[in-house]
């Protein structure tokens, strides 16, 4: 018995896991779609002169203006400072040290909850904090540079983000014991 595409969906509609499967289905839509217009990125690979090597699949570290000074120790104090890393920023930053390896927002909603846009609203209002509490100014788009370290794939364009390395030594030495996972 061969279904049409109609009866699978509306089969796969009445199951909360079948539900999930359509969600999947569509946002992989949207992701080829997505990569469908960024197919113009490619032929700018032909002229450009970033350190790519287009035959592979590579990750290319994303370069910003931010100068990376703070130590592990002004990551403990910072992090101990309410008006800046509030209980959300806390939950966000633990979640983030958990993983221990490069991710992005959708990764986390996946693992952890809450959509993608509430991801980046959060780690964009705390960057926004750090660097008024810092007066570091100039950073425009980049102010999740403070906190991250981040990395484009060449040929996707999809950009994953890791803890920088004195920020995640930091949170292994605050007591986090009252910030929950999920």
């Amino acid at each position: 018995m061969k279904l049409s595409n109609t009866e699978i969906k509306n089969i796969l509609k009445n199951t909360k896991e079948g539900y999930k499967v359509l969600e999947y289905i569509e946002e992989l839509k949207n992701k080829i779609a997505s990569l469908e217009e960024h197919c113009e990125h490619n032929h700018h690979h032909e002229n450009c002169d970033c350190e790519c090597d287009h035959e592979e699949e590579e990750w290319q570290e994303i370069k910003t203006p931010y100068k990376n000074n703070l130590t592990v120790s002004d990551w403990e104090i910072l992090l101990k400072e309410e008006t800046v890393f509030d209980k959300d920023s806390l939950v966000i930053m633990k979640r983030m040290r958990h993983i221990a390896a490069p991710t992005n927002n959708a990764e986390l909603a996946d693992m952890f909850g809450f959509g993608a846009m509430y991801y980046k609203i959060e780690i964009e209002k705390l960057a926004k904090k750090i660097e008024q509490k810092l007066n570091i100014s100039d950073l425009k788009e980049y102010s999740w540079s403070i906190l991250f370290d981040g990395w484009e794939h060449c040929k996707t364009l999809e950009r994953i983000f890791a803890l920088r390395a004195e920020l995640y030594e930091a949170l292994g030495n605050v007591d986090l014991s009252n910030i929950l996972l999920r």
